[in-house]
């Protein structure tokens, strides 16, 4: 019976064609399961197809699947894979999905699908992600989208589409989906239309533009008059015209409406200036951002250039007037001996650049710079900084002080710089950080303290500073931080990466990191012992994508090179688990009530598919059919024994009955003779 049973349900697998392997219970791929968040890596394995693979089932987890043959996704290809929350699709030589290709994985908020080879969106492709908010498609061949495909993704944040072939977007694209980062850095947009496209995202935070061969004319004006209106904190890349050639290389934000479209002004020609020659006064190129460049030189901007040297400040020009002499020798009397100054079209203030001219100190700037919007004093001789230099700049937005050799800030000298917005000071000699240091830069978006000798940061140094989004504090002598250093401040980018880190605090450090998008921590002696635990599992619960960069140990020497996220807790610190499981964690796992409230609510109902269930359900029903018939086989031959039981009992006392009779009969004081027989075995009936 029992090898009846199993013959069929191996004929009922067979015959269904559903059997799937659970890739964690086989090992087929490696399953960490960190605090109730599985991340399961199945780098390089050579997947071709997923259909006979398993996900668990009573777990939300990390699907790492980069670097596999999956060239092709057909619909519901993930249908086994249902708890998935992110899923990395990464260097698969992907280059088509077909519609429904991703139904059943409705809890993935973050979907990678860089470094692969798509070229279209189609209107279905993301059909089921209804809770995506991160999606990542940079460096593919995407060329042709359609109009529909974001349009259910009305929880859509953040949108990576730089490095591929886009030209134009189409209308309503962005229809119900709140996108705030947006990167369309590296295609071939020469143009973007206000209605229909930039109209539908008024939420944006971060609009990345740079490396686009843009077409400055009439068309351009509704995205110069958008970038001038989105929010004042918002990040924006720099708009670069490569068309026409009078306008080859100028900045967007520098161009006037007049230069962008000439024939919506009706300006009459026998007014117009003769066309000025050299030797008249010219615009001097200035470096800005630590590139010099001309209005009119070509732009030599490299095609995947991601530093600083793209962003730009926003600044709202005023009406385009004509630049007269008098303008001109106001200009060149506030410009200091052997700096260059250039007055942008919108007229707010002078961009002075001294770059390389070995200026030992400030004061040295003769004459004095006035109503400066950027000042740029990179490589140079500086010592230090007076605290008075600055007083009288207020409409200062950027200050590059990089590459002196500047050992001391005093208290209070940015103290009236309000509106300045991005500080340079990398590669110098600070060696400490202080609140004093910043007073007054309440608007600051963007620091760069790189490559300085920096050991201390005071408590509260950044707390001046609650506009701050971008820090960069990589490549100095750092051990440790102090805790709430960063309260207050929503960054949304920081490095941190070559310095002397042997672990970071959860608790009042990382647990205030809740904006951040990118931090960059390698390159440091990481310590993998207890300490790193908390710092381990805060590094796993905000995931790969936002950590751009390994975390290897750098001791105990068994752990030498080895990434600590990739080891077990238990190996780390062996004594934290031989404490009752109240006790197991320590200070710093400051969320560890709040995974284990995610581990409670994984066990929910799971959702089971038809092909799979139909199967299991005929599976049970022969098994119980088979099982009721083996049961009724089993009652009706224990009832015969029964019976024949009885039956060979009765004979038997038959028998015994006889015997006795027999014995009284010949050897008793019964005798058999005369009128004395007392004893009748023939009266006695088997009920005696």
């Amino acid at each position: 019976m029992l090898l009846w049973i199993l013959l069929l349900k191996a004929a009922l697998c067979v015959a269904s064609g559903n059997i799937t392997r659970d890739i964690c219970k086989e090992q087929i791929c490696s399953c960490n399961d960190i605090e109730g968040d599985l991340h399961i890596d199945c780098e390089k394995r050579s997947f071709s197809n997923l259909h006979h693979l398993a996900g668990p089932s009573s777990q939300f987890y990390h699907l790492l699947l980069h670097g596999n043959s999956l060239s092709r996704l057909f619909p519901n290809e993930f249908a086994n894979f249902y708890n998935a929350v992110s899923l990395h699709l990464e260097n698969n030589g992907l280059h088509d999905i077909v519609p429904g290709a991703f139904l059943g994985l409705q809890l993935v908020k973050r979907l990678h699908i860089n470094n692969n080879k798509i070229r279209s969106f189609k209107k279905n492709t993301f059909l089921g992600l209804d809770d995506l908010e991160y999606l990542q498609a940079d460096f593919n061949l995407l060329r042709d989208i359609e109009p529909t495909v974001f349009r259910d993704l009305n929880k859509l944040e953040v949108l990576i589409l730089n490095d591929n072939l886009i030209s134009t977007l189409p209308i309503s694209v962005f229809q119900n989906v709140p996108i705030t980062h947006l990167d369309l850095r590296g295609n071939r947009i020469k143009t973007l239309p206000y209605e229909g496209v930039l109209e539908q995202i008024p939420g944006i935070a971060e609009v990345l533009l740079e490396d686009n061969p843009w077409d400055c004319n009439c068309d351009l004006i509704p995205l110069k008059e958008w970038l001038e209106n989105i929010p004042r904190n918002a990040l924006i890349g720099r708009v670069v015209c490569e068309a026409p050639t009078r306008l080859q290389g100028n900045d967007l934000n520098e161009t006037s409406e007049m230069d962008l479209c000439p024939s919506t002004f009706e300006v009459d020609s026998s007014l117009a200036a003769p066309p000025t020659q050299q030797s008249g006064p010219v615009s001097t190129p200035i470096k800005i951002n630590g590139a010099a460049e001309s209005p009119t030189a070509p732009s030599k901007h490299k095609r995947r250039s991601k530093s600083r040297e793209n962003w730009q400040i926003k600044t709202k020009p005023t009406a385009m007037t004509t630049v007269n002499l008098r303008t001109e020798q106001i200009l060149n009397a506030s410009c200091p001996v052997s700096c260059s100054c250039r007055l942008p079209e919108s007229r707010q203030g002078l961009k002075v650049s001294c770059e390389g001219k070995n200026i030992e100190s400030l004061n040295n700037l003769k004459p004095k710079p006035q109503n400066v919007q950027e000042l740029n004093l990179r490589d140079n001789n500086i010592h230090s900084v007076k605290k008075n230099y600055f007083n009288d700049q207020k409409n200062l937005i950027l200050l590059d002080l990089g590459v002196n050799n500047i050992r001391v800030i005093e208290n209070g000298t940015f103290q009236n710089l309000g509106a300045l917005r991005w500080l340079y000071m990398d590669k110098n000699y600070l060696d400490t950080l202080s609140m004093e240091m910043f007073l007054g830069l309440q608007n600051l978006e963007y620091l760069s303290l790189e490559y300085n000798e920096i050991q201390l940061v005071m408590a509260g140094t950044f707390n001046t500073m609650p506009s701050l989004r971008v820090l960069f504090l990589n490549n100095n002598l750092l051990k440790s931080l102090p805790v709430d250093i960063f309260n207050g401040v929503s960054l949304s980018r920081i490095s941190l990466h070559n310095n002397y880190f042997t672990f970071l605090p959860v608790a009042g450090v990382l647990d205030q990191l809740t904006s951040v998008i990118q931090i960059d921590l390698h390159g440091n002696p990481w310590e993998c012992s207890c300490n790193i635990v908390a710092f381990k599992q805060w590094s796993e619960k905000i995931g790969s994508d936002v950590i751009v960069s390994d975390l290897k140990c750098e001791s105990p020497e068994e752990f030498w090179k080895k990434d600590f996220r990739q080891l077990r807790n238990d190996l780390l610190c062996p004594q934290l688990y031989d404490k009752s499981p109240s006790a197991s964690l320590g200070k710093n796992s400051t969320f560890s009530a709040d995974t284990a409230t995610r581990s409670n609510s994984y066990l929910e109902p799971s959702r089971v598919s038809i092909s799979v269930l139909v199967p299991g359900l005929l599976l049970v029903f022969v098994t119980s059919a088979f099982t009721v018939v083996g049961m009724l086989v089993f009652i009706l031959r224990n009832r015969r024994r029964s019976k024949r039981r009885e039956g060979n009992s009765s004979a038997s006392e038959i028998n015994s009955l006889q015997t006795v009779c027999d014995s009284y009969w010949h050897n008793g004081p019964y005798r058999t003779d005369g009128a004395h027989r007392a004893f009748d075995c023939a009266s006695h009936s088997l009920s005696d």
